[in-house]
């Protein structure tokens, strides 16, 4: 018994523990801290530089020198852009000599439209971004025409729309903006978690990624059970399940095309509002506790006041997208197409196919333009008259297209029939009596034409299983949302939140630095590691919210700070001290992403296609696009991506950073990177002219390494030039191809994979 009392106290210790968790450092609001005295002030650009330089004081560390200043150059071309400097802008970086030189290519760096692009792939890591993937063209996972997603990701970052609106239109724009397409397409997000054949996986992955890459949270870890470390509940899970229990997936029609197979924008809306969540008996789907259905709700230890959920009322065009103008109009070029081919069709032959067919395609535009007047006299009767009336005129409408479908079919079989030989003539002739009592019934049909007709479809949903009706999918869009996502997405978008915004600096932080303030990038409780700048990370998440979420912001305050700029050269006493570079004494030397590596070889080349945005294009095809643009599937990758720790599909917050024989296999033997150094060497052939063996080395290390060799290996590359003239006898372009070959080993340099 004394056992058994001492381990109840001591379970009653942990909860009373778990529930004084919220003073955890990453659940109070974030203040702006006061910017340290520092001994040496005159290092300090800006306050980034005085964090940092505080601690380097705590601990008896001294920064190293500087980068070179093309290094430098490279080194912000990479992180901002994605891609390498040319030699003239190393020449025009190197000859300002003004103190405002850096400042200026970072603005223009970040005015270009790169920057969205390079950016853009970063937070598709986050967002796990993906392409649709299945079994033949079954769509399983994710949804067609995602670019559209990764589009609104680019464009929005290219325009610097705050971190905050990005978030809130992801998770909500359906009812934040629920007529405006261009923000919807931002719902991708969540039409990304779509998973057909099991309803509970997929809005577990939205409960474990939304809090993962917004709040820096596991609350996927108490699905089952109470968390192990922080505090949240099993019941939390299910409260913050509950936000997601109502949407659902739908491809809306876009300007210039009626088959949603080829285009359409995949977004979210509310579909089931009154569907009930349930907390399931440690995690068992099987077992659901359906006696106490859970309310959307946040955890305790992040609110203290319930969110305000209030339904949304949809405006005409959210709940009946039919009525967009350009679904009309796309239905009727199409009928347009058609008339033209039955017209050519006609010219060539008058037999009366053609001529049915002619008379049926020309009927086309009028019933779709009944139709269209129905749909919109629909619940409008004040604007339209009787609703009734305009139903029954496109019943009508209907019945006659039915009259002329059924004359065709007749048509066509007569003309099978009108063959010297008809192989299966008594099934042709079975198959006329049919037609020919189609089309009485047609005609009967037309002479009570009802009230009932085919509205068009301006958008499509997507089956909520594999089980789901077509009468199912085809009801009605409702007309309200249930307010669960906005409410969520203003939470998380709050000044008061205390986690946002620090989640957010810290990934943009890593991503430039090469290591995070708080290394589990996607866990800040308690089981997380603690920040290794506490100070810094919570001024930056000020700084980020106080300037607008401007993302654009915190990277140029971070680039131009004089940390950044710091070289990668070692220290004795600091290396003792902190070996790990924990405190930022040096530069951490970063490798290339995969989609950097290829798209640099491009650029360098002069090949690069700057084509921006569209659908994405097949991993196995050859194009000069940038990397970003392909397809990324858990089916279908690109195998040089591959190659180089490209983002895995399910789950990619921190790239991981591998050195595998097959990278350089890859940068040695693939046919892309032979092809691009040779168009490399014959660029710089044609910017530097007829010049000596060490003007062409010089030229070549600026160009693909950002750095000038030293004595030494200008003088190796010399020698090599000499046996690689050798080797290839007396060919005319033996010169060439030295040079072809020379460049194509710096290739292979661990240097031009590398961010130094």
């Amino acid at each position: 018994m004394p056992v058994l009392r001492t381990l109840l106290l001591l379970c009653l210790l942990v909860g009373v523990s778990k529930a004084a968790e919220p003073d955890h450092w990453a659940f109070r609001p974030p203040q702006r801290p006061a910017v340290p005295s520092v001994r040496h002030s005159e290092w300090v650009k800006n306050p980034v530089d005085t964090f940092v330089a505080a601690e380097w004081e705590k601990r008896g560390l001294t920064a190293v020198g500087y980068a070179d200043k093309r290094l430098l150059l490279r080194r912000v071309y990479l992180d901002l852009i994605g891609l390498p400097p040319s030699l003239e802008e190393y020449d025009a970086f190197l000859n300002d000599d003004s103190s405002a030189a850096f400042d200026r290519v970072v603005d223009r760096l970040l005015a270009s439209k790169q920057y969205g692009e390079r950016w853009g792939r970063h937070w598709m890591d986050v967002w796990r971004y993906s392409d649709w993937w299945g079994l033949g063209a079954e769509v399983r996972n994710s949804q067609k025409h995602m670019w559209h997603w990764r589009d609104w990701i680019i464009e929005s970052l290219n325009h610097d729309k705050g971190y905050d609106q990005m978030v809130r239109e992801m998770l909500a724009a359906d009812e934040l903006y629920p007529d405006d397409l261009e923000r919807n397409r931002a719902t991708g997000y969540l039409a990304r978690h779509y998973f057909i054949f099991n309803r509970n996986t997929w809005l577990e992955d939205s409960v474990e990624h939304t809090s993962k890459a917004f709040l820096g949270l596991t609350i996927n870890c108490c699905k089952c059970h109470e968390h192990k470390y922080d505090p949240f509940s099993q019941a939390d899970f299910y409260r913050f399940r509950a936000f997601f229990e109502p949407y659902q997936v739908r491809m809306e029609m876009v300007d210039g095309e009626t088959d949603f197979a080829k285009n359409g924008i995949p977004r979210v809306f509310d579909c089931n509002t009154s569907t009930p969540t349930y907390l399931f008996t440690k995690g068992d789907e099987r077992r659901p506790e359906k006696d106490k259905p859970v309310a959307p709700g946040l955890p305790e230890a992040l609110t203290a006041t319930p969110l305000k959920i209030a339904p949304v009322s949809l405006p005409l065009l959210a709940h009946r997208p039919e009525l967009r103008p350009y679904v009309l109009e796309n239905h009727l070029r199409q009928a347009e197409q058609q008339i033209v081919a039955a017209r050519q069709a006609l010219t060539k032959s008058s037999n009366p196919v053609t001529q049915a067919a002619l008379k049926r395609a020309e009927f086309q535009p009028m019933l779709l333009r009944a139709r269209t007047a129905a749909d919109r006299a629909k619940g409008c009767n004040s604007a339209f008259g009787n609703g009734e009336i305009w139903a029954r005129a496109a019943a009508t409408m209907e019945r006659q297209a039915a009259i002329l479908d059924a004359e065709l079919n007749l048509a066509k079989i007569d003309q099978e029939l009108a063959k010297d030989s008809v192989p299966n003539r008594k099934e042709v002739e079975k198959n006329r009596v049919a037609a020919v009592e189609a089309l009485a019934k047609a005609k009967a049909a037309f002479a009570k034409p009802g009230t009932q007709y085919v509205s068009l479809r301006g958008a499509l949903k997507t089956p909520e299983s594999n089980l789901e009706s077509e009468a199912s999918r085809s009801k009605p869009f409702p007309t309200t949302s249930s307010g669960r996502r906005s409410a969520l997405a203003n939470w998380i978008t709050d000044a008061a939140n205390p986690l946002a915004a620090r989640v957010a600096v810290n990934h943009i932080w890593l991503r430039h630095f090469g290591k995070p303030l708080v290394p589990t990038v996607f866990d800040f409780g308690k089981k997380g590691t603690k920040p290794s700048h506490p100070e810094l990370l919570d001024y930056l998440a000020v700084e980020l919210r106080d300037n607008r979420w401007s993302m654009k912001h915190i990277h140029k305050l971070l680039v131009t700070s004089n940390v950044y700029r710091l070289g990668g050269a070692s220290n004795v006493e600091n290396q003792r001290i902190d070996p790990e570079n924990r405190f930022l004494w040096r530069r951490n030397q970063q490798r290339m992403e995969a989609q950097v590596v290829r798209d640099s070889l491009l650029h360098l080349a002069g090949e690069l296609d700057p084509t921006m945005g569209g659908p994405s294009i097949p991993a196995a095809q050859e194009t000069k696009r940038r990397s970003l643009y392909f397809f990324h599937s858990h089916n279908e990758h690109n195998q040089f991506l591959a190659m180089f720790d490209d983002a895995p599909v399910l789950e990619c917050y921190r790239r991981s950073e591998s050195i595998v024989p097959q990278q350089a296999l890859a940068l040695e033997n693939s046919k892309f990177t032979i092809a691009m150094s040779e168009k490399i060497a014959d660029r710089l052939g044609v910017r530097l002219g007829i010049v000596a063996d060490t003007d062409f080395v010089r030229a070549a290390f600026i160009m693909i390494l950002g750095v000038s060799p030293t004595s030494a290996e200008i003088k190796a590359c010399e020698e090599s030039l000499a046996e690689f003239r050798s080797a290839a006898g007396k060919p005319a372009d033996a010169a060439k191809r030295a040079r072809q070959r020379l460049v194509h080993a710096l290739l292979n340099n661990n240097d031009f994979v590398t961010i130094r």
